[in-house]
């Protein structure tokens, strides 16, 4: 199994056009074949850029690793701190 933590994120909430931060970790279990750490990191990299919502850039991930490894073996995990929300007091 391969996990890749702390990957930084910086997104936008598409509903409110503010940040989102946080840290993605992805891991999944190979098929026979693998992907280099920096390459996960540019896949959360590319998926974060538009503005989003937290569950679809998670899913998006998982999705393009499970068809470029072809592997259903896959975990992302996002922590992230929305100030859509906090800005508010929520």
């Amino acid at each position: 199994m391969l996990v890749e933590k702390d990957i930084k994120v910086y997104s936008t909430c598409e509903h409110h056009f503010v940040p989102i931060y946080g840290k993605a970790h992805v891991a999944y279990i190979s098929s026979g074949k693998v992907i280099g750490l920096s390459k996960i990191n540019r896949l959360v990299e590319y998926y974060s850029k538009r503005p989003q919502v937290q569950e679809r850039l998670t899913v998006q991930i998982a999705d393009e690793l499970k068809k470029s490894l072809d592997t259903e073996d896959v975990a992302v995990v996002i922590d992230a701190a929305h100030l859509c929300v906090s800005s508010r007091g929520v």
